[in-house]
């Protein structure tokens, strides 16, 4: 009997907020799109700053705060009322809405396990139609977090190339830890710097990076105002080949198609 193939499950985290989390799962998102891949993007930030980046207008349709909802409910899912589509990117998405600030609430009334209801959502075959699931996380460690961490194949956090938000990685990295002991370091969590400058304090945390985490660090992203300019064009830089920040996305696409997570 032919097995299943199952979607690889990318949970962006970092409990900073700025840290460039939305910036990289959608150019990340996009640019496996634009590699041949069916992508599905999940926001469970109630900021929803991933969501109006894909200009998602609130149509009516339920948004994944009530699919949680339901799973914890164990009402009757129709999976399709979920999705949307953005026809720019060519990839489907589950948006959040400012009602996701209660998710954490409906989770810990599961009477199931809370920590494991991300995992019975996309276990369900209606998802293997994707070759990747990427959730882009809100900047906390709650249990949203919890859940998002434990249902992922890859743990990816980003990690500002700057001193005061590289403080506490480590701290953040065995925590994150605690919730999926299981993980295999450099295999199912990578570090991705992000906002990398030709500066020399910047230059020095990712040496120092470099040092700590090895075969876990992923090809550095640059800092430039092209980052700004998309997000307030609701863009993505993968798109422009003459963008660096944009080539820089895509090397990390392709050590994520390739399974090669050394730096």
């Amino acid at each position: 009997m032919e097995q299943i193939k199952k979607p690889t499950i990318i949970c962006i985290a970092n409990e900073k907020g700025g840290v460039a989390k939305t910036t990289s799962a959608i150019n990340i998102a996009a640019g496996l799109s634009l590699r041949g891949k069916k992508v599905l993007l999940i926001d469970i930030d109630s900021q929803t700053h991933l969501t109006n980046w894909l200009d998602f207008t609130f149509d009516g349709k339920p948004t994944i705060a009530e699919l949680i909802y339901q799973t914890v409910a164990q009402f009757p899912i129709n999976h399709d009322d979920f999705i949307r589509h953005n026809e720019k990117l060519n990839l489907d998405y589950i948006p959040a809405t400012p009602m996701l600030a209660g998710a954490v609430t409906t989770l810990h009334a599961d009477q199931t396990d809370e920590t494991t209801v991300f995992t019975r959502i996309f276990s369900d075959n209606y998802f293997v139609k994707y070759d990747f699931i990427i959730i882009d996380c809100c900047p906390s460690l709650d249990l949203r977090i919890t859940n998002a961490v434990i249902c992922s194949d890859i743990l990816l956090i980003t990690v500002q190339a700057d001193p005061i938000p590289y403080q506490g990685t480590d701290k953040m990295l065995k925590t994150l830890l605690r919730m999926k002991p299981t993980a295999n370091i450099g295999e199912d969590v990578l570090i991705l710097p992000t906002m990398a400058m030709n500066i020399q304090v910047s230059k020095a945390v990712l040496e120092a990076i470099h040092t700590s985490y090895g075969s876990m660090v992923l090809p550095a992203i640059p800092f430039r105002a092209s980052v700004k300019n998309s997000s307030a064009e609701k863009t993505v830089l993968v798109k422009r080949r003459s963008d660096d920040v944009g080539r820089a996305y895509m090397n990390v696409v392709d050590v994520l198609i390739g399974g090669e997570h050394n730096g």
